[in-house]
């Protein structure tokens, strides 16, 4: 039987309740908003039978039923958080919400509710897998998804060789879509698409999310991707983003996952007008980070090709930042 578990002190518990008066209300839609990663935040109305149907996907491919146990350290003011509702509601399950924080593993409710037997999804941001690789209580948890924005390289090798039996994900989707439409196992390089759902791609080598049982149909994305299959991908970053410099593509998502194990603090990697080359690549962080620049342009000449080395460093006073984590490109 659905229910929703709260630890005694957990703030959010009216946000909860509130999405469950929307959800058993008379619409047929429920207001979420978008992350701002892509541009800014804006209010979308998704239909609650596409929820339902993203819902029953997942609990299809993780074989949970009405005798599994969820566990959410998510806000459930945002899509991730109102989506675990919503599968504990079609499974018929429960679902445990504590409060969300980097170190909810510490939390005595969390450590409460496993005493009473596994959990079969849980799911996390990337600032919250520091403490899962070293959990006491972490084989006792089937599948832990990540969403919201990219893992770094180092986590993701760290959490794919955990020695346990717990499987890790990554997810790819967006609010529109009500939640991820496709998984990687993490240590592997393709997506592979949740049931019902299938890929093409538009003359741009864009990612089209073909959904025929969802309202939205055909959803055509700004993601760079390797097609494999009508089912599997790999993720090679945003067309928005692409640096053609000299007529040669320069993906700087790529870039930055080749960086970030030698460069301790965030950054990005943008283009720039050239004169020469009409654009090239230039490295954007914040303005204290702890090497200069002629450091950081050193490091990446010992990783990069020629071609894709950072001309120049732009030091800014902060990154901007969505709510998950994400870095706004500016």
């Amino acid at each position: 039987m659905f229910s929703i578990i709260f630890s005694d002190d957990y703030p959010l518990r009216r946000e909860a309740e509130e999405f469950l008066e929307q959800w058993y209300g008379g619409e047929e839609f429920i207001t979420a908003h978008t992350s701002g990663s892509t541009g800014e935040p804006k209010e979308i109305r998704l239909p609650k039978q596409d929820m339902l149907l993203s819902a029953r996907a997942t609990n299809l491919r993780f074989s949970i039923s009405a005798s599994s146990r969820l566990l959410c350290p998510l806000s459930p003011g945002y899509i991730a958080g109102k989506m675990m509702i919503v599968r504990a509601i079609a499974a018929q399950c429960a679902v445990a919400f504590v409060t969300p924080s980097n170190r909810f593993t510490d939390s005595d409710a969390v450590n409460d509710f496993l005493k009473d037997g596994p959990v079969a999804l849980l799911p996390v941001v990337p600032s919250q897998c520091q403490a899962l690789a070293g959990w006491e209580h972490l084989p006792r948890i089937d599948n832990i998804i990540v969403g919201g924005a990219p893992l770094s390289p180092g986590m993701e090798e760290r959490l794919a060789n955990t020695n346990t039996c717990t499987a890790f994900y990554a997810t790819y989707g967006m609010t529109e879509t009500c939640s991820h439409v496709a998984l990687r196992r993490l240590g592997e390089p393709r997506f592979e698409a949740m049931p019902g759902i299938t890929f093409t791609v538009d003359v741009r080598d864009c990612l089209t999310v073909n959904a025929p049982e969802y309202s939205f149909g055909r959803l055509q994305t700004n993601d760079i991707v390797r097609l494999t299959s009508s089912r599997t991908f790999e993720w090679l970053g945003r067309y928005d983003n692409v640096i053609n410099s000299g007529g040669i593509k320069i993906f700087p998502e790529k870039l930055e996952r080749e960086l970030a194990p030698l460069l301790p603090f965030q950054f990005y990697i943008k283009g720039i007008p050239s004169e020469k080359w009409g654009a090239e690549t230039a490295l954007v962080c914040p303005a204290d980070a702890p090497l200069d620049d002629a450091e950081i342009l050193a490091l990446c000449r010992s990783r990069l090709a020629p071609f894709q080395v950072p001309r120049s460093v732009i030091r800014m006073t902060q990154l901007s930042l969505t709510s998950t984590g994400k870095i706004r490109r500016i």
